[in-house]
């Protein structure tokens, strides 16, 4: 029988996944299940901001599980994406290197480029490859600190964390799609974007929003950082940079829009109308596109998390060939084996149970038949050891009769008592010898001899089978 193993996989991947994004006004959740494709089934949202999550993680945790209570959602498994603006960026060229050496020489890049040491940061990464085919990487870095109030926050609510990125996955190119400049409107800032090569080239957080107002916004300095962020991209990336598109609340993405229209056309950016805004009052939840993703089995952008390689993947690669199967089906049989022992064995077990069980009752009737017997059994043991000592004693009395008993009694002992007459000494001495020559007589001792014609006697030994001759 042949193995689809791409089948085994499909049945096996995840279902269900918690898409949780993180942001400064607060949380939003939403249920994403796979039925053929990834689809968002129910979503909810949660008045716990960012820095509330960081600041008493267990508190927003127990919210977040009544939350899900309320909403009837059992899903555990969480796809977490946190506000871009906590990242710190670099970039760097990629050398010819293993896959498995890469985030070691990414973090040496990051030791270089940030302020902050490496072991108080967690790296994440995304590649991109330029023009000319040379592949890059952007770099970037969230302190240790925030990310791990995410996950004693999910640990509170009972939650699991199987992905944590910055939700931009959204906006990855194709490979053969132009640059494009992405303004994200987020509360008091604007997140800065560039996507190109099939990855995210450039990410900055700037500050300042036009939904504060028009005298409060500096479209001078905002578009002075945006200058300076294209000038710090390698110049074939910067020459594919020609449209900008603008997300975030639908009014604040127009408003933004017609702000920098202008001086971005000086750029030689051009500012679409194809934007990623939303309406007024409603948050896009770019956690659902990264929840799809991990359930697709699909790489995410900047994922935090290592990856991890689910133990049943690596047996189904391991086993994928014919003679690697053949293994597998023995291994599997020495498996079972011993289970289907087991399971014979109880059935055995079971059979005879119920076949005491009824007869039981017949056993205790006849056992207590046998107590009876036992205690009304005749005079004599059931054991031959007191006729054999009678046969003994009789063997020892002389054929004439010449010595008689009256009595022969035995105890515990065993010991013998034998009283009697004899019609000499010489018969009654002789009748003493015969006894003291059997190996089983010991301590013969005479208790009382009195007259002359018949003499009467009484002596006593003690009868040890175990010296009897075989």
């Amino acid at each position: 029988m042949k193995i689809n193993l791409r089948e085994l996989q499909n049945r096996l991947q995840n279902r269900a996944a918690l898409a949780v994004q993180v942001r400064s006004s607060g949380l939003s959740v939403g249920l994403v299940k796979f039925d053929g494709a990834p689809h968002l089934v129910r979503s909810t949202s949660i008045p716990i901001g960012a820095d509330s999550v960081t600041t008493n993680p267990e508190k927003a945790g127990n919210q977040l599980a009544e939350q899900l209570r309320n909403e009837g959602i059992r899903e555990k498994r969480c796809v977490v994406c946190v506000p871009p603006g906590w990242a710190l960026s670099t970039s760097t060229d990629l050398p010819e290197i293993a896959e498995e050496d890469l985030r070691g020489y990414l973090e040496l890049q990051a030791e270089k480029e940030f302020p902050i040491p490496v072991s108080e940061l967690r790296i994440a990464y995304c590649n991109y490859v330029l023009p000319s085919g040379k592949r890059r990487a952007t770099i970037v870095a969230v302190l240790a600190k925030r990310l791990a109030a995410i996950e004693q926050m999910l640990a509170a609510a009972g939650c699991r964390l199987v992905s944590l990125s910055l939700g931009l996955d959204h906006l990855v190119p194709a490979d053969s799609a132009p640059g494009t400049l992405h303004f994200l409107a987020n509360g008091t800032h604007v997140d800065l974007v560039i996507a190109a090569g099939g990855g995210i080239a450039a990410l900055r957080s700037l500050s300042g929003s036009v939904a504060q107002g028009e005298d409060m916004f500096d479209v001078n300095g905002f578009c002075r950082e945006v200058r300076i962020t294209l000038g710090g991209l390698p110049e074939p990336v910067r020459q594919q940079v020609r449209e900008a598109h603008f997300g975030g609340p639908h009014t604040t993405a127009d408003l933004l829009r017609a702000k920098t229209r202008d001086q971005l056309q000086r750029m030689g950016v051009n500012s679409s109308n194809r934007n990623h805004a939303t309406p007024d009052g409603e948050d896009a939840n770019v956690a659902v596109e990264a929840a799809e993703n991990y359930l697709e089995q699909k790489p995410v952008a900047f994922e935090f998390l290592p990856p991890q390689t689910k133990q049943w993947q690596v047996l189904l690669q391991r086993f994928d060939g014919r003679k690697q199967r053949m293994i597998a089906g023995g291994i599997l049989a020495l498996l079972l084996l011993p289970i289907i022992v087991f399971i014979v064995q109880s059935n055995i077990a079971s059979s005879l149970q119920a076949e005491w069980d009824g007869m039981k009752g017949k056993v205790a009737d006849l056992d207590s038949i046998q107590q009876d017997i036992r205690k009304y059994r005749p005079w004599f043991d059931p054991s031959p050891e007191n006729l054999i000592i009678l046969e003994g004693v009789a063997g020892a009395f002389p054929d004439q009769g010449d010595v008689w008993a009256k009595s022969i009694q035995i105890t515990e002992g065993p010991k013998v008592t034998c009283s009697g007459y004899a019609r000499s000494h010489a018969a009654l001495l002789a009748f003493h010898d015969r006894l003291r020559a059997r190996p089983e007589v010991s301590g013969l001792q005479v208790q009382q001899e009195r007259g002359e014609n018949p003499i009467q006697f009484s002596l006593i030994f003690k009868w040890d089978s175990s010296h009897a001759k075989p």
